[in-house]
């Protein structure tokens, strides 16, 4: 992971927000998020991983990462850059994003919603989950009666 057989790193110093997006579908980097824990919490690169930029190192080394590289993201790109050089210096291979996070929203790239933002979109089917009975679809009420569960009584 740290360096190629000809010496030198696998990765740029920086990528451009498109870069990072491509590094990223590749599975080829993990996501190290430098930011304060109120900005991660409120949106985020999927998947990545929040952490102090002064814990970045130690942190790894809590952390499995084998498969991959580091891409180390902060807000505007300065702090991010500073951190992967640092991680360079130790052997790892890592790059950041030329203009941080906000280089990733302003493309329009894609973000997980923040702590207090509800989800939109289609069900999720969670292997295991067992219905709580939250909001019903009308389709589940199969004789008009406004209640999914109970039976029509003419039927019985």
């Amino acid at each position: 992971m740290a360096e190629d057989e000809g010496g030198g790193s696998e990765l740029p110093e920086e990528v451009d927000a498109d870069g990072a997006r491509e590094l990223i579908a590749g599975g080829k980097v993990r996501v190290i998020d430098i930011r304060s824990e109120e900005e991660f919490a409120n949106e985020r690169m999927s998947n990545a991983i929040h952490c102090d930029p002064d814990d970045v190192e130690s942190a790894l080394e809590d952390r499995e990462t084998g498969r991959e590289a580091i891409l180390v993201v902060c807000a505007d790109g300065s702090r991010s850059a500073e951190v992967a050089e640092e991680l360079r210096s130790n052997g790892t291979d890592a790059t950041s994003i030329d203009g941080g996070f906000e280089a990733w929203t302003s493309d329009g790239l894609p973000t997980a919603p923040g702590r207090d933002e509800e989800y939109e979109g289609p069900p999720v089917a969670i292997p295991g989950a067992v219905d709580s009975g939250g909001d019903e679809d009308e389709d589940d009420d199969e004789d008009g009666d406004g209640d999914p569960g109970a039976e029509d009584p003419e039927e019985s």
